[in-house]
């Protein structure tokens, strides 16, 4: 991760863990990383896999770049893994919610 963070400032309730993740790694491997960040434990205990939960090949091509270089507009998806909430905003903010 490039950054850690104690909240998003957009989001401040309940927030267990937040990252901006560095657009050089997979976004599916900042979640996994923010996850495992929120349950104290090894991204490789973190015992669900990534996807059984979402597409991590869908969720890293979500927010990258256009074909054209071009930024994608702003936007964000939800989804639950182990007993947390992940919100991944275009912007790349990866909160993670108990």
């Amino acid at each position: 991760m490039s950054e850690h963070a104690t909240e998003n400032p957009n989001e401040t309730h309940g927030i267990t863990e937040s990252e901006t993740y560095d657009r050089d790694q997979p976004l599916s491997a900042a979640v996994v990383d923010a996850v495992a960040d929120a349950a104290g434990v090894d991204p490789a205990e973190i015992g669900t896999p990534l996807y059984e939960k979402i597409d991590p090949d869908a969720l890293d091509n979500l927010f990258s770049d256009r074909h054209n270089g071009m930024p994608r507009g702003s936007g964000h998806v939800v989804f639950s893994l182990l007993d947390y909430e992940v919100t991944v905003y275009s912007d790349g903010h990866v909160v993670v919610r108990e």
